[in-house]
Order: C-alpha cells, then structure tokens, then sequence
C-alpha cells in the first residue's frame, strides 16, 4: 500500500557546517515575522531564506518564491548545499526535554520518499482539514524550487518497533551525517545505504497505511503540483513522491499536546450564567483551589469526555451527562470523533455560542497556564482547558474517514527545516 522509496538527498555541506544550529529552522508555518527576522540574521544561508523568503521593497509579485529557487540553486553551485550522489534512507533522531514532565525524551523516524496517492484510495490518510491559501503559498514555492524543500510528519504502525529497528541498527556503527544543536535539543541524521536494511524497510511498509501527523497543507500542494506537472506534458520526474519524516506509532517519544480554546465576545449575563447553561448537558463539578486544578489537569485525556471551564471569578470540571448528546449533534461523525473532548466542546458548546453570539470569537493556545490566566484577568470571558489527547486518537478518527476539529493536536517537537530537502527533477 505505502510506497516508500530511497532518494537522494540535499543537505547543507557538512565540511562546511559541522553544526547546523545557525542554517536550520521550525516549519515554515510556525515561524512569525519576529522570528523570521531572527533567523536572517543568524545566518546568511540559513534555510528560511528558502522556505519562507522574506518580501523586500518594490518585489513584483511572486518575487519572494523565485528568490527562495535562485537561494536554493546558488547554495548548491556554491558549495553551501550539496546532493548525494545515491539515494538512501536517513535515520532521523531528536532528543530534547518532552513538553510533558521535561524528562529527557527520544523521537526516531526515517526520510524516505512517499509515494503520493488521494486520500480516496485509503493509503495515505489525513487526521485534518485544510485552508486553500495556505496551500496556493506552498504551490507557488514547489512551482519555483521543484523541490520539497521541508519534509512533512507521517505515522505509521510498527508494532515492537521492528521496521525502524532495522535501520537504527543500520545506522549505529557510523557517526551522524549532520547534527544540530537548537537550544537543549539535539537534532541527528544518518544515512542508511545498507541495501539488505533499506530493502527489508521498504518491503515491510508495503502493506501499511500512514497517517498525517503535520503537514496536510504540503501533502495535497504536491498532488496538485504532480497533476499540473503531468497534465501540462512535462515528465513526472520525482514530482510523484513527497519527502517525509516516518515516524511509529509506537515510538515512546511521540508527544501529542492539546490545544486549548479561549472566547471573547460574550456578554456579562452569558459568562455570569454559563455553568447554569452548561450544566443540562453536562456534570459541573466546582474546583476549589489550583492545586486541585493542576492535579486534574495532569489526569485528563482526551477521551475522558470532560474539560475545564475558567471564568474571571469560578473554575470547574464539566463533564458529558450522557454521549447521546453527541450523537444527536453531530450524527454524521464517526464514534472515534464524537468521543474527544474537543469535539465535544466543539458541538456542545463553541458552535452554539458563535451561533448566538455573533460578537463571540474562539483563539487557540498550546499553554494551559495562558488559558487560565487570560480568563481569570479578564483578557477573555471564557477558557476551556481540554485533556491530553494522543496518537492513538489521530489514528482512530482517521481510520473511520474522519478528520479531527480544527487545532485538536500539536505534535511536539516540530520537524526542524534545514537537515534535509530533495528535489523534484531527480
């Protein structure tokens, strides 16, 4: 089913960066004009020159992306980048402080090539939707650089860790391709040309599907760009695959955290009398102090069918009466869906304020602290804190044809930009 395959990689030229802290960057989408301007500066070759060009004055439209193709072009003739000259795999290796607990934490995958198929065959499956600006940004970027200039995040099942076992065993009698040293975490890449331990990975992913874990937007701008490439009569080349970072399921590094939603808008009456509204379709149980806030917020998971409500002056734990509530909102979802604390809070409670309020606007933030405090000063009528959701949940809503609601999961880390890229002409 997956169609995984090795490729010949572009890399920054490790003779000339022992280290890559200064070249390599977060994706693309997470990176802010501040930081963005950050990056400029740490170095002149640093990839967000490629993955996100920054406009400079009097720039005729498009300019940013065909400025992005020339860096990546020059960077190469220079000598700043280099391109294997045979393909392989390449062990992917982070160890940084999990966002969790700060324990000292290991996540392992692979880079491969995948081969591209719509979600409609049931091979590569997505776990959420998708804006078309985003992936009109990207397009124009890929119909510059005929490449893929970041990989993006797929999972996949390997019970015992037995695939990318093979590789790492592979890999271990050699010292790292490329290393980066980014704050307190440690980035590694091996390539792997063993053609026993490349062959038996690529035979086991045979009869595998794979999950989007991050990246969605990337994934269908490279089936548009293999669409437009062979509808306009142009040889297909590399552009029928897309680079990807491969990751189990199973890896104990996998850390998925929650998004949390805050709403502004409401009215005093609305916020003074929301544990009463909420309260037919839900247990209010109030929470008295914040370490008996701090200690339920550590227990809750995604599927315990419960969150936290915070206002200037109450807290409490809401908890679904009765799941037929969901399915009468949300009858066309799959059970997997309508069994997360996000979609709970989606179709119980967020739909039905925005519906009535029209001045009501949810913002999202990775942090429970921030949600917390923005609602007790009064920076926003209203915070829901939602539980740790998990791999495991990406995987059963997506295997039922389903998608999660909008910022369910972060996977964390992020797929640093910058170790690898492979071009589409090869």
């Amino acid at each position: 089913m997956a169609q995984i395959s090795p490729f010949r990689a572009t890399y920054y030229n490790p003779k000339r960066y022992m280290d890559l802290r200064d070249v390599v960057a977060p994706p693309y989408d997470v990176i802010g004009d501040r930081e963005r301007g950050a990056l400029y500066r740490k170095d002149p070759h640093n990839v967000v020159r490629i993955i996100l060009n920054r406009p400079e004055e009097h720039d005729e439209p498009g300019a940013t992306y065909r400025r992005a193709a020339r860096h990546l072009r020059d960077w190469l003739h220079a000598g700043v980048l280099m391109e294997d000259e045979t393909q392989a795999l390449y062990v992917y290796r982070q160890t940084f402080s999990s966002a969790l607990d700060g324990s000292p934490t290991q996540r392992t995958g692979v880079f491969a090539a995948l081969g591209l198929s719509p979600y409609s065959e049931g091979v590569v499956l997505p776990h959420e939707y998708t804006r078309p600006g985003a992936k009109a940004d990207r397009l124009e970027l890929m119909r510059a650089a005929h490449a893929n200039t970041e990989p993006i995040m797929v999972l996949y099942e390997d019970d015992g860790l037995r695939l990318i076992g093979g590789l790492r065993a592979a890999a271990s009698s050699q010292a790292p391709l490329l290393a980066a040293h980014v704050g307190d975490a440690l980035h590694e890449v091996w390539d792997v040309r063993n053609r026993k331990a490349v062959a038996d990975f690529i035979l086991g992913m045979v009869d595998r599907r794979v999950w989007i874990a991050d990246g969605h937007h990337r994934y269908e701008t490279a089936l548009m760009y293999r669409d437009e490439v062979g509808a306009a009569g142009r040889p297909i080349g590399g552009a029928d695959r897309i680079l990807v970072a491969l990751i189990p399921f199973e890896d104990p590094g996998l850390v998925v955290l929650p998004t949390h939603r805050m709403v502004t808008g409401l009215s005093d009456a609305q916020v003074e009398g929301l544990a009463d509204t909420m309260s037919t379709q839900f247990e209010v149980q109030p929470v008295a102090n914040d370490e008996m806030l701090f200690d339920m917020l550590e227990r809750l998971r995604s599927r315990d069918g419960a969150f936290v409500a915070v206002t200037r002056h109450r807290t409490w734990l809401m908890r679904l009466r009765d799941p037929q509530a969901m399915l009468e909102a949300a009858p066309d979802r799959s059970e997997a869906w309508r069994a997360l604390d996000v979609a709970i809070l989606q179709a119980l409670v967020l739909d039905r304020l925005t519906e009535t309020t029209p001045l009501a606007e949810v913002s999202y933030t990775r942090y429970p602290s921030e949600a917390i405090t923005r609602a007790r000063v009064g920076h926003v009528d209203a915070a829901f804190v939602v539980g740790r959701p998990s791999a495991a949940d990406v995987r059963a809503v997506a295997a039922a044809g389903d998608r999660m609601p909008a910022k369910s999961t972060y996977f964390d880390p992020k797929l640093w930009s910058g170790l690898l890229m492979r071009r589409l002409d090869r």
